[in-house]
C-alpha cells in the first residue's frame, strides 16, 4: 500500500507540473506571441483544430445532384458566415455560392436567378461576398452581396455585385455606376464589404487608387485609403532628367498595390490587405515591421473618409511574422473580425492566423503548412463562426479555414481565448476591477503574456496604486500608461512636497549663478595674471569662452589661458555625461534599459575627436592655417565645454517629464550641440587666422576629409584582417601535412 501510495503521489506531481505542458503540446502547431526583441513566446492554444469538412461531408450532393463535389475545375475563392450560423461558400470556377447550415450540411446552392425585367441570369465566377447582420445594420436589414463577373447585353464580361435577400431571393444588381474617374477597367469588384449604413466597399485588382465607395444605392462617391507608391529617388531624377519620351512611354509605370481583401467592424471601420511579389514593395513591407508606421503595411484601418486610423501600440507593425528578410515577410489573404473587437488576418505562405486588439497587440499567432488535422495548404479565405446556444445565449466562437479544394478546417476556442476576451470585454467596459481579475486569471495561464501585464497595470492606474501600476507595466515594456502613473504619483508628491522642493530648485539655481559669478571674478583676475595660470584657473576659463567666442578663442591661443591638461579633463567631462545620458535616461525614454559601455563609449568619442583633429591638421597645414595641432586639440575640446550641461539637463528631464514632452527633450540636447558647432566653427577661425568664408570651406574640407580618413582605415584593417588570415591558413596547412 506504501508503494501503491508513492505512485499515486509522484502521479499527481506530474500532472501539477507538466499538464499545462502535455496539454499545448496536443496540437499540431505552436501557439505563440513575440517579445519586444523579436523572439517568439510560446503560449497556450487559443484554437484547437476539431474537424474537417470536405464536399462529401457538406452532403452537396442532397443540393446540387448534376454537380455533387467541389469539381477538379472548381476552386472556391472564400468563405463567410451570418448571424445565424449559416456558412456560404463561394465556388467561384463552378459558378455557384453553395449555403452550409450550422451543421456544416448543404441546405442550398445559389446559382442561377431571375432580375428585375424578367431575365433569367447565372452567375459568373462568383468570387468575394458580405453578409450584413440584422443585429447592426441602422434599418435591420439583411443581404447577400456577391462579387459576380457578368455579361452585358453585348456579351462582353463586366463586373458587377448581385444582391440576395436571406431566402436566397434576388434584390438588385450593382453595375458599374456612371463616373468620369472610375473606368470599366477598375471596377472588377473581387472582394466586398458593406458597413451598417449600407455603404459598399469594393476592392478590385485593377483600382490602383485604394478601394471603391458606393452609396447604399450604387452611386460611386469615390476611392479611400490609396496606397503611396514607392519611388526611388535616383530613379525619380533619372526619369524626370535624363530619360526621353519615347523611353518613358516603353517602361512601365510605377502603381500602387490594390487591395486584395476588405471587411468592416460593427463601428462601420474598414479594414483592408494587400498581398504582392514586388521586390520593392516587399521591402517596403519589412521595414514597416519595426518602424510600425502605415504607409507600407499589408494592413490598414480605415475610417469612411478613407483615413488610416490603426493602433500600432505592440512592439511591431500588426502585419503577421516577424522575420529577418523581407522575402519571407507574410503573405496576407484575408482579414476576419473576431470577438472583443479583435481581429484576425491570414498568412497564405505559412498557413498561419495572426490575431490582434485594437490597439495593434498580437493576442497569439498558429497555424502551420501541411495535411494533418489543423494544418493547412493552399489557403484561400476564412471566417469566425459563432454559435449560439438557444439556452443560454453564450455565444462559442470558432475560427474557419478553407483551401483551394474547399476543404473547411474548423478550430474550437479554447479556454485561454476566452480569459483573454473576457479581459478585453472587461477593459473595454471601464470595469477596471473585473478586468485586472481577468488578466490576473489570464496570467495564471500564460505568465509570458505581455498585454496581461499591460492590462493589470492600467487596472491599477484607475484605482489609484500608481507604483504598483508602474511595476506591472515596466515588465511589458509599456511607456504612455507608465508615464500616466508617473504623473500622477508626482502630483501626489508635489501635493505633499511642492513647497520644499520650489526651495531646492531656487536654492540649485542661486548656487549656479553665484557659481558663474565667482568664475567671471576669477577670470577677470586671471587675464591680468603674469606668468603660467593654475589648473583650476584653466578649467574655470571655459565659463567666459562659451560666452565670449571671440575673445575667449584669441587669448585661450595667445595668452595661453588653457592648456592640454585642462582640454584633456573637459574631453573626460564629456564622456562621462555621454555615459550618464545613456545610464541615466527614464524609463519612458529607455524602457529596456539599454546603455553603452564606458569604454565602448569614451571610445567613440576620442575616435571622433581625434579624427576631426587630425583632418583639421592636415588641412590647415596645406592652407596656411596658423594652429599647430597641440592649438586645435586644446580649442575643440573647449568647444565641448556647454555639452555636458545640456547632456546632463536634458537626462534628468526624461526622469521628470513623458514620452509626450520628449520634443522638450530633444530641444535642450537640440541647443546643446548647435552650441559646440558655433564654438567649434569660431575657434578654428581664430586658431587659424582665417576668414569667414575660407574657415567655411576648411570646416567642410575636414568633415570630408574626416570620412575619407575612416574609409581608408576600414578599408586597411581589412585587408590586415585578410592577410592574417590567409597567413594563418597557410601555416594551419603546413602543420596538418607535417
Amino acid at each position: 500500500m506504501k508503494k501503491l501510495a508513492k505512485l499515486l503521489v509522484f502521479a499527481v506531481t506530474l500532472i501539477l507540473v507538466f499538464g499545462t505542458v502535455f496539454s499545448s503540446a496536443v496540437e499540431p502547431y505552436d501557439t505563440y506571441t513575440y517579445s519586444i526583441d523579436g523572439e517568439p513566446l510560446k503560449s497556450p492554444p487559443a484554437f484547437s483544430a476539431i474537424d474537417e469538412f470536405d464536399a462529401i461531408d457538406m452532403k452537396i450532393s442532397a443540393v446540387s445532384p448534376t454537380l455533387p463535389t467541389f469539381a477538379a475545375k472548381g476552386q472556391p475563392s472564400d468563405i463567410v458566415a451570418d448571424n445565424a450560423g449559416n456558412l456560404y461558400i463561394s465556388d467561384t470556377n463552378n459558378n455557384r455560392i453553395i449555403v452550409l447550415n450550422k451543421y456544416y450540411e448543404a441546405i442550398h446552392v445559389i446559382s442561377e436567378y431571375v432580375n428585375e425585367i424578367g431575365q433569367k441570369k447565372t452567375l459568373k465566377t462568383p468570387m468575394g461576398m458580405f453578409v450584413t447582420n440584422p443585429e447592426i445594420t441602422a434599418d435591420g436589414s439583411s443581404y447577400i452581396y456577391v462579387c459576380n463577373r457578368g455579361v452585358n447585353d453585348l456579351g462582353q464580361e463586366v463586373g458587377e455585385v448581385v444582391v440576395f435577400d436571406r431566402n436566397y431571393q434576388y434584390v438588385r444588381t450593382i453595375v458599374k455606376p456612371e463616373s468620369e474617374i472610375l473606368t470599366d477597367a477598375e471596377f472588377k469588384p473581387e472582394c466586398i464589404a458593406v458597413d451598417k449604413y449600407g455603404r459598399i466597399f469594393i476592392t478590385s485588382s485593377d483600382a490602383e487608387q485604394g478601394a471603391i465607395v458606393l452609396s447604399s444605392d450604387g452611386r460611386f462617391t469615390g476611392f479611400i485609403g490609396a496606397q503611396k507608391v514607392s519611388v526611388d529617388l535616383l530613379d525619380a531624377i533619372w526619369r524626370k532628367y535624363f530619360m526621353s519620351d519615347e523611353t518613358l512611354d516603353t517602361q512601365a509605370l510605377k502603381l500602387a498595390v490594390p487591395y486584395n481583401n476588405i471587411t468592416v467592424d460593427s463601428d462601420g471601420f474598414v479594414y483592408v490587405t494587400t498581398n504582392t511579389n514586388k521586390q520593392e514593395d516587399l521591402k517596403n513591407q519589412y521595414a514597416a515591421i519595426k518602424s510600425k508606421t502605415a504607409t507600407y503595411s499589408p494592413v490598414k484601418k480605415l475610417n469612411a473618409q478613407g483615413k488610416e486610423i490603426m493602433k500600432r501600440n505592440g512592439f511591431f507593425d500588426p502585419g503577421g511574422e516577424i522575420v529577418l528578410n523581407y522575402t519571407e515577410v507574410s503573405q496576407i489573404i484575408d482579414v476576419a473580425m473576431g470577438a472583443g473587437d479583435t481581429w484576425t488576418i491570414l498568412d497564405e505562405s505559412r498557413s498561419r492566423f495572426f490575431t490582434y486588439d485594437q490597439s495593434g497587440n498580437l493576442l497569439f499567432a498558429f497555424g502551420e503548412d501541411g495535411d494533418q488535422l489543423g494544418h493547412g495548404l493552399g489557403l484561400v479565405g476564412m471566417t469566425y463562426h459563432v454559435l449560439t446556444d438557444e439556452k443560454t445565449g453564450e455565444k462559442e466562437y470558432r475560427l474557419l479555414s478553407m483551401d483551394s479544394k474547399g476543404l473547411i478546417t474548423v478550430y474550437e476556442s479554447t479556454p485561454y481565448y476566452a480569459s483573454i476576451i473576457k479581459a478585453l470585454s472587461s477593459e473595454s467596459d471601464n470595469n477596471y476591477v473585473q478586468s485586472r481579475l481577468d488578466w490576473e486569471k489570464v496570467l495564471t495561464l500564460n505568465n509570458n503574456f505581455d498585454l496581461a501585464y499591460i492590462g493589470i497595470g492600467k487596472a491599477l492606474y484607475h484605482q489609484g496604486q500608481y507604483e504598483e501600476s508602474m511595476e506591472y507595466l515596466e515588465k511589458a515594456y509599456e511607456t504612455e500608461w507608465w508615464s500616466k502613473s508617473s504623473d500622477a504619483k508626482g502630483n501626489e508628491v508635489m501635493s505633499v512636497w511642492l513647497f520644499p522642493i520650489l526651495i531646492l530648485v531656487i536654492a540649485v539655481l542661486v548656487l549656479f549663478f553665484k557659481f558663474l559669478g565667482y568664475a567671471k571674478k576669477k577670470n577677470k583676475a586671471t587675464a591680468l595674471k603674469v606668468g603660467r595660470k593654475s589648473y583650476v584657473e584653466e578649467l574655470l576659463y571655459m565659463f567666459h569662452l562659451v560666452f565670449h567666442p571671440f575673445d575667449g578663442f584669441w587669448d585661450l591661443k595667445h595668452e595661453k589661458r588653457g592648456s592640454v591638461r585642462a582640454a584633456t579633463t573637459i574631453l573626460v567631462i564629456t564622456g562621462l555625461s555621454f555615459f550618464y545620458q545613456s545610464i541615466g535616461q527614464g524609463y519612458p525614454f529607455n524602457p529596456r534599459g539599454e546603455s553603452l559601455n564606458i569604454l565602448l563609449l569614451f571610445a567613440i568619442l576620442l575616435v571622433v575627436f581625434f579624427l576631426f583633429c587630425v583632418s583639421n591638421w592636415c588641412l590647415t597645414t596645406l592652407f596656411e592655417g596658423e594652429g599647430s595641432f597641440k592649438d586645435i586639440y586644446i580649442a575643440t575640446a573647449y568647444s565641448l565645454s556647454p555639452l555636458p550641461l545640456f547632456l546632463i539637463l536634458s537626462t534628468i528631464f526624461t526622469n521628470i517629464l513623458t514620452v509626450e514632452s520628449s520634443a522638450i527633450i530633444s530641444l535642450i540636447t537640440t541647443i546643446g550641440y548647435i552650441w559646440v558647432g558655433i564654438l567649434i566653427f569660431f575657434g578654428t577661425l581664430i586658431t587659424h587666422d582665417y576668414s569667414m568664408k575660407k574657415n567655411f570651406i576648411t570646416i567642410l574640407g575636414t568633415l570630408l576629409a574626416m570620412l575619407i580618413i575612416a574609409f581608408i582605415a576600414v578599408l586597411f584593417f581589412s585587408l590586415l584582417a585578410k592577410m592574417i588570415g590567409f597567413v594563418v591558413s597557410i601555416f594551419t596547412e603546413v602543420g596538418n601535412r607535417m
